[in-house]
């Protein structure tokens, strides 16, 4: 029996049932990707999964999800008996009994069974009481009359179950950020459509494991895209060589796969792109060119990771596992990049692009 908890969807007043019964279709979902069959069931606050005890480590990575615990399911009164087998040939050097009471009509009140079932440890192991910092934690959740066992509690995603946000495209490049800007928009309850503008090199490589990664994430695997990036972005790359202004290459280029990105979402029902772009890292993400992309693509842009230092985004990318994806392969330069890149751009210039393209029939105003 698998403990499952969740925070923010229980305060969501009117649509709480709809996103308590999504977040039970995704854990089976989950599940049942890697081969687990299993049943749910919610029971006051709480959704209790009947799968074995492996199946807490994949729970604890669906959206939604707060903290997981592999439990015994009894009766108050089978509790010492139950745990004096299971504590046989431990020996830890302290423990402490926590409670939570979901079922308010149970007689007893939570700080009363810590005492009880605390005092019948000591009793039987002699193992000494440490509130504060102790090496063991015998967990204990009365709900329905009944008590829930268990002495691990695995930290979950948190957050909204996904889909039940709309669904959003994800550009991701085959870099550390667009990942976590994907899984943080996964996380607040957005389904994702990845797309990848490929170079033919390694970018695809990381981009295709990394989506594997982000899977873990998902009830159900996520739709990859590839586009050809020189496809995309060769006429724009000739238009500025006519007007002498390929120090604009890295801001077209993005406007670029932004355009072709929200060509993408109108057709799949998409409602926004997102992107990895974190404010002043490289020349398209300054907050000049920022505002010239976003004028120029009629669409709703996400931008998560916007205010993050890099050190944040790759601590982020090591907890969910993407940062590894990106170490496996060799980093290509982009062969567009000129030597000279625009970072801080001039209004009257962006205009004579634009006019450029759209003359191409390339760009749309």
């Amino acid at each position: 029996m698998i403990l499952v908890r969740y925070g923010e969807i229980a305060v969501k007043r009117g649509r709480r049932r709809e996103f308590e019964r999504k977040l039970m279709e995704n854990i089976l979902a989950a599940l049942r990707r890697k081969g687990i069959e299993a049943k749910a069931e919610l029971i006051r606050g709480r959704i209790l999964v009947d799968a074995p005890d492996k199946a807490a480590e994949i729970i604890a990575k669906v959206p939604g999800v707060v903290s997981v615990s592999p439990a015994r399911e009894m009766s108050y009164e089978e509790v010492p008996n139950y745990l004096r087998e299971a504590l046989k040939g431990l020996n830890p050097k302290s423990f402490k009994v926590e409670t939570q009471r979901l079922d308010k009509t149970f007689l007893k009140t939570s700080v009363e069974i810590n005492r009880e079932i605390g005092a019948f440890i000591v009793r039987e192991f002699g193992w000494k009481v440490d509130l504060e910092n102790p090496e063991l934690t015998i967990g204990i959740e009365i709900i329905k009359k009944k008590a829930y066992v268990f002495f691990e509690k695995i930290k979950g995603v948190g957050g909204l179950p996904v889909s039940t946000q709309g669904k959003v495209v994800a550009l991701l490049s085959g870099g550390i950020d667009s990942p976590v800007a994907a899984f943080l928009m996964m996380k607040r309850g957005a389904e994702i459509i990845a797309v990848h503008f490929d170079q033919g090199k390694n970018a695809r490589k990381v981009v295709e494991k990394t989506v594997n990664i982000l899977n873990d994430y998902s009830p159900r695997d996520i739709e990859l895209i590839i586009e050809n990036h020189f496809e995309v972005l060769k006429p724009y790359v000739v238009a500025l060589n006519r007007l002498n202004m390929r120090e604009w290459t890295c801001v077209v280029c993005k406007i670029a796969m932004l355009r072709r990105a929200a060509e993408i979402a109108k057709e799949k029902g998409a409602l926004g792109i997102v992107t990895g772009d974190s404010l002043g890292q490289v020349a398209s993400q300054t907050l000049t060119n920022l505002y010239f992309e976003t004028m120029s693509v009629r669409f709703p842009i996400h931008r998560p990771l916007l205010g993050m230092d890099k050190e944040e985004i790759i601590r982020i990318a090591r907890e969910i596992g993407t940062y590894q994806a990106f170490l496996e392969y060799p980093y290509c330069d982009c062969p567009f990049r000129p030597e000279r890149v625009v970072t801080q751009g001039k209004p009257e210039e962006f205009k004579r692009i634009l006019d450029a393209l759209e003359e191409m029939n390339k760009f749309m105003l």
